[in-house]
C-alpha cells in the first residue's frame, strides 16, 4: 500500500520514501510519541491480506526483535502490518578499500551475523546494499532475516533490472524450499532453490568482501539467469585479492556447503597477516601443565623488563588472561586498571565476605592479593603516576592507598563514580554527576575544572586522562540526547568555563593516549570503544594515531578487538580489557530456607527483576529493554521497550500496569505501559534529572522515584499520578546530605521503606507517609529496620514483614507490628544467603523468592577472566 507524506501508521508519521524492493516499500517516519526517525516497511498487499502469513510474520519479527547487537539494525515493532525498524543513516559499502579498513568493516558484519545465527536467525539476502556504515565508522546490517520471514508466503515478483540490486527474488518455490536471496550474493544451492542455513550467509560475506576489497563484482551476467549460472558452476577469480585473505575466502566462497566455513565468528582464524583483534570469547583449549608453564614464563619474562616510558625494540606480541582470584568473583561494572610502569593490574572483586575490595596483581605473579581497608569499594579506581598508590571512591568519599597496603586516606567528598587521573604535579582529577573537580592528592577540598553546557543538555564529565605535556587531558561530556556526548579535550590551566568545546571524538566512549613505541616525533595513538552507548555495553576497541601537539588525529582508526566493554593502557605498551559475555542467569524459585523449588526460562542476562502482584509474570531488564515472561506459558519472553535504555520495572497493585524509567529524546522520563502490553506507554513525568527505581502506592494516586542531585546523592520524590505528564509536579519527599534511594510504599500506603547511608553505611529506615500532605514526612517518625548494613527493602503484601539483603549476602526477614500510629520492628532473621550478586523479589505473601541465580548449580557465576596484551602496537600494521 503507496504511503504519501503526512499519512500515519499508529503513532508514525511517514516523511517521504526511501527505497522499494520485491518484499515491500521502505519509508522515513517520525515517531511522534518517542520523538525519534524510524524506517518503516510496509508489505506488499498480497502478503498484507494474508492472514497465515501476517501471523506467521509476527511471531518472526519478535524474534527478530530479540536481536539487539550494534551491528544489526534493530527491529521496534509491527504497527497496523508494516515493521517499524531503527533508521540507519550512512552510506552503503563500496570497494576498493585499503585491507584494514575493509577488514575492520567485515569483522564488524561478522559479529552481527554471528549473533544472529547463535539464536537460529539466518539473513538470506546479505548484500552491500543491504549493509550500511554510519558516519561514526559502525556497521549496521539492514533487513536482517525478512527473507526466511518470507519462507511460507507467495512469491512476489519485482523489476530484475540489476543482479546486485535486484529486489529479493522468489522463483521457484516448493515445500523443500525456494530461491531467495539477490542474484550477485545467492550461495549455490539458494540459487537451486534447495534449503539453506547460515553457510548461505558465510558465502555472501566472501562475496561482499570481495566486492569493497577490489571495487568488482564476484559474479555477474547479462541478465538474472546467467548471474545465477555464475554462481552455481563459476569458480571464483581470487587473484585480485590480498594473499592473506585468499584463504578467508576460499572457504566462504566453498561452492559444497559441507566444506565451506561453518562459523561466521571463525573468520580471524583464517587471515594470515590482517591486522586482528584478541578474541572476544576466551579461548579454553585444554593444556599440559608444562605447555601452560611456558606460555607463563614466555609473558612474564617480557613483564619483567617493562619499565614506565621506555620504548624497547619491536617485541613479539603476547597474549594472556588474569582470571578472578580463587573464591572471588570480578565486579561487573569494574575495569582492570594498568598500572603506569606496566608491572601491575588493579581491579575490583568479592570474596567469600561478599564486600567489594581493591585486589592488585603483579604480572609476574600468579597470585593477586587483596588491600586491607578498601571494603565498599566503587569501580572509581586509578594509579599514581609512579604506580605506588591506587585511588578509590567508598562510601561517598575518595581516597587513597598504596599498592603495597597500608592504610587508606580519605581525601574528600566524591559521590559518584566518573573515573579518574592522578596527574604528574600530584593532584587528582575526577569525574562527578556534574563538572571534573579537581583536588590535590594530599586531600582537600575540590574546586571545579569545567562546567556543564545547559544549552546541550550535559549531566555529567567524566572518564578524565592525561595527554603527555601534563597540562591537556582528554574527558568526556555526557549529554542527552546522547548523540551530543562525545570526547573533548581540557586543560589543568584553563578556567572552567573557558575549556574548549570542539568535539574530538562523537559517541559514549573515554579515550587513552599511548606514546609511540617509534623514536622520534612519531605520533601516539589514541584508544577508545567505537559503538559503545547507553543501549550497547561493548564496543570495538579502536587504535587512531594521534598528534599530542597538535591535538589532533594523525591517521585512520585501526581495530584491535570486539565486544569491549572497558580498557585501560600503560605508556609503555602493555593493554587490559574485559569483553561483553552472554549472561548465564537462570530465573530460579526458592523457598524460605533457601532450597531450590524450580526454574523458568532461559540462561540469560536478567536484572531488575519485579514480580507481579498475582506472582504469574516477571518483568525484568536485559541490556537496555525491559521484558515481560509469563511462568504459565513457559513461553518465549516479550519485550515491551525498544531501543531506549529502560531500567526499574515496577506493578501497579492489580498488576494491569508496568511503571518503570527510560531516557528518551532530551530527558529521563516516567512511563507506564499496560502490562497485556497492548498499546504505546505513556509517558507520566520528564526532566533532565538522573532518576529510577519507581514505586506506586496500593492505591495507584502517588508514585515514589529516587532522583540524583548534583552531589551524586540520591533523594526520594512524590510524583502524583493525575493529571497530565506536563501539569504533574513532584514533590521532595526526603532529601538530605545523604543518599536516600530505593524508597517502596507499605501496602496501607502509611509507610515508606527506604535504604540511606546517614549511618556511615547503608542501613533499612521506614518513614511514615500522609497522603494528605506527600511532601513532608515526619521526622520524628524514623525507625531503623537494619541494624548492620541493609539494602533493597520489599514488603509482604499484608505488610507485616519486611524483607532486605544484608552485606553478608543474606536475605533478612523482619517482622513489623503496627498499632495505629505506633511502628514496631521485631529482631532480623536471616533466611539464607544469596547466589553472589543476583538480581532478586520475594512473592506477595513471602513463600517464595525469584532469582536470578547463576545457572550452573547455584555457585557463584564464574568471572570472565580479564585480557592481556603485551606489546599491543604489534597488531598494528606498520
Amino acid at each position: 500500500m503507496p504511503l504519501s507524506p503526512g499519512d500515519k501508521l499508529g503513532p508514525h508519521e511517514i516523511l517521504g520514501p526511501l527505497g522499494a524492493g520485491g518484499m515491500g516499500e521502505v519509508y522515513r517516519a517520525r515517531d511522534t510519541k518517542l520523538h525519534r526517525d524510524v524506517a518503516i516497511k510496509v508489505l506488499p498487499a498480497a502478503l498484507a491480506n494474508d492472514a497465515q502469513y501476517m501471523a506467521r510474520f509476527e511471531r518472526e519479527a519478535q524474534m527478530l526483535a530479540a536481536l539487539n547487537h550494534p551491528n544489526i539494525a534493530t527491529v521496534y515493532g509491527i504497527e497496523q502490518g508494516a515493521l517499524v525498524m531503527e533508521l540507519v543513516e550512512g552510506a552503503e559499502l563500496k570497494g576498493p578499500l585499503p585491507l584494514e579498513e575493509a577488514l575492520a568493516i567485515a569483522r564488524q558484519i561478522a559479529a552481527g551475523l554471528e549473533a544472529a545465527h547463535e539464536r537460529g536467525i539466518t539473513h538470506r539476502d546479505l548484500k552491500p546494499a543491504n549493509i550500511k556504515l554510519t558516519p561514526a565508522g559502525v556497521v549496521k546490517i539492514l533487513d536482517f532475516g525478512l527473507a526466511k520471514v518470507a519462507q511460507a508466503s507467495s512469491p512476489v515478483s519485482g523489476d530484475p533490472a540489476s543482479p546486485t540490486l535486484s529486489p529479493t527474488l522468489s522463483l521457484e518455490m516448493t515445500r523443500a524450499g525456494m530461491i531467495l536471496g539477490t542474484a550477485a550474493y545467492m550461495s549455490p544451492e539458494q540459487a537451486r532453490g534447495r534449503p539453506v542455513d547460515k553457510r548461505t550467509d558465510i558465502w555472501a560475506f566472501g562475496v561482499v568482501l570481495y566486492e569493497i576489497l577490489t571495487g568488482k563484482r564476484l559474479f555477474e551476467g547479462e541478465d538474472l539467469t546467467e548471474t545465477m549460472a555464475s554462481v552455481v558452476k563459476e569458480r571464483p577469480d581470487l587473484s585480485g585479492v590480498p594473499a592473506n585473505v585468499r584463504r578467508l575466502l576460499e572457504r566462504c566462497l566453498e561452492k559444497d556447503p559441507q566444506k565451506r566455513l561453518r562459523d561466521i565468528g571463525d573468520m580471524d582464524l583464517l587471515l594470515a597477516d590482517a591486522p586482528a583483534p584478541a578474541p572476544s570469547k576466551p579461548a579454553t583449549p585444554a593444556r599440559s601443565p608444562w605447555i601452560a608453564a611456558a606460555a607463563l614464563l614466555m609473558a612474564l619474562g617480557v613483564v619483567s623488563f617493562l619499565h614506565f616510558r621506555e620504548t624497547p625494540a619491536a617485541r613479539e606480541v603476547v597474549r594472556f588472561e588474569i582470571p578472578a582470584p580463587a573464591s572471588a568473583t570480578f565486579i561487573t561494572s569494574s575495569s582492570p586498571v594498568v598500572s603506569p610502569d606496566g608491572r601491575k593490574v588493579a581491579f575490583l572483586a568479592t570474596g567469600a565476605d561478599r564486600k567489594p575490595m581493591v585486589w592488585v596483581r603483579s604480572l609476574d605473579s600468579e597470585q593477586a592479593r587483596p588491600l586491607t581497608g578498601t571494603e565498599d569499594a566503587s569501580r572509581n579506581l586509578f594509579w599514581s603516576p609512579d604506580s605506588r598508590s591506587l585511588a578509590f571512591g567508598s562510601g561517598g568519599k575518595l581516597k587513597k592507598i598504596e599498592a603495597a597496603g597500608g592504610p587508606a586516606q580519605t581525601l574528600c567528598d566524591a559521590a559518584t563514580d566518573g573515573g579518574g587521573v592522578w596527574t604528574s604535579d600530584n593532584r587528582i582529577l575526577y569525574g562527578t554527576l556534574g563538572p571534573l573537580q579537581l583536588v590535590s592528592a594530599a586531600g582537600g577540598t575540590p574546586t571545579p575544572l569545567t562546567t556543564l553546557d545547559r544549552s546541550r543538555n550535559e549531566l555529567a564529565h567524566g572518564g578524565p586522562s592525561m595527554l603527555p605535556d601534563g597540562h591537556h587531558f582528554l574527558y568526556l561530556r555526557f549529554s542527552i540526547p546522547f548523540e551530543n556526548s562525545g570526547l573533548f579535550i581540557g586543560s589543568l590551566d584553563a578556567k572552567p568555563d573557558r575549556q574548549s568545546a570542539t568535539k574530538l571524538l562523537p559517541g559514549f566512549t573515554s579515550a587513552v593516549y599511548v606514546p609511540s613505541p617509534l623514536t622520534g616525533d612519531a605520533p601516539g595513538f589514541l584508544l577508545f570503544l567505537r559503538g559503545l552507548t547507553m543501549v550497547s555495553d561493548s564496543g570495538t576497541l579502536m587504535a587512531q594515531p594521534f598528534d599530542p601537539k597538535r591535538m589532533e588525529f594523525a591517521g585512520d582508526a585501526v581495530p584491535l578487538a570486539e565486544q569491549v566493554s572497558s580498557f585501560s593502557a600503560s605508556p609503555n605498551g602493555v593493554l587490559a580489557f574485559k569483553t561483553a559475555g552472554p549472561g548465564n542467569r537462570q530465573l530460579t524459585w526458592y523457598d524460605r530456607k533457601g532450597s531450590v523449588l524450580s526454574t523458568a526460562g532461559e540462561a540469560g542476562d536478567y536484572s531488575s527483576l519485579a514480580l507481579s502482584p498475582d506472582g504469574t509474570r516477571v518483568a525484568y531488564a536485559r541490556t537496555s529493554d525491559l521484558w515481560l515472561f509469563e511462568f504459565a506459558r513457559g513461553g518465549v519472553p516479550a519485550k515491551f521497550t525498544f531501543g531506549n535504555f529502560a531500567e526499574g520495572p515496577t506493578w501497579s497493585a492489580d498488576g494491569s500496569r508496568i511503571v518503570f524509567v527510560s531516557i528518551r529524546g532530551s530527558g529521563i522520563g516516567i512511563y507506564q505501559k499496560a502490562s497485556n502490553l497492548a498499546g504505546q506507554e505513556e509517558l507520566l513525568y520528564q526532566s533532565p534529572d538522573l532518576k529510577g527505581l519507581p514505586n506506586w502506592t496500593h492505591d495507584g494516586k502517588f508514585l515514589m522515584y529516587t532522583a540524583l542531585g548534583s552531589d551524586g546523592k540520591g533523594g526520594l520524590w512524590i510524583l502524583p499520578a493525575a493529571g497530565s505528564a506536563t501539569d504533574r509536579k513532584p514533590l521532595p519527599f526526603l532529601r538530605t546530605g545523604f543518599d536516600e534511594t530505593f524508597g517502596r510504599f507499605s501496602p496501607d500506603g502509611r509507610w515508606v521503606a527506604y535504604q540511606s547511608n546517614q549511618s556511615g553505611k547503608n542501613e533499612v529506615y521506614v518513614l511514615p507517609f500522609d497522603a494528605a500532605n506527600p511532601g513532608s514526612p515526619s521526622a520524628a517518625g524514623l525507625h531503623q529496620v537494619s541494624k548492620d548494613g541493609g539494602t533493597f527493602p520489599r514488603w509482604s503484601q499484608n505488610g507485616k514483614e519486611l524483607v532486605y539483603l544484608a552485606p553478608d549476602g543474606n536475605l533478612m526477614s523482619v517482622e513489623v507490628r503496627v498499632t495505629g500510629s505506633a511502628f514496631q520492628t521485631g529482631t532480623a532473621q536471616p533466611l539464607f544467603k544469596l547466589p553472589a550478586a543476583s538480581p532478586w523479589d520475594v512473592s506477595a505473601d513471602g513463600q517464595r523468592f525469584l532469582i536470578a541465580a547463576p545457572a550452573s548449580s547455584g555457585a557463584a557465576p564464574a568471572s570472565a577472566p580479564y585480557h592481556v596484551v603485551m606489546n599491543w602496537t604489534g597488531l598494528l600494521k606498520r
